[in-house]
């Protein structure tokens, strides 16, 4: 059995978003069983970033939005 420790990849920068994605898909198909727990800590770091990215004032007003979108569900 053959042991893959180190992957190279070459990714076309002109299609980042694609690139990336089919990244994942490969490293996944390495780890049967584990995608999802790979998955989130990609989520995570990703979701970690975008909040980073994001200016302050949209997160508020983001978060406003979603608190009238809880209030009207607990009044119906």
């Amino acid at each position: 059995m053959v042991i893959i420790k180190k992957l190279e990849l070459v990714l076309d920068l002109t299609k980042p978003a694609e690139e990336l994605t089919e990244a994942i898909i490969t490293v996944l198909e390495f780890y049967p069983g584990r995608q999802l727990e790979i998955l989130q800590q990609v989520d995570h770091r990703v979701g970690e970033m975008l909040g980073a990215l994001q200016p302050k004032d949209i997160l508020k007003q983001e978060e406003v939005s979603e608190q009238e979108k809880n209030s009207k569900k607990g009044g119906r």
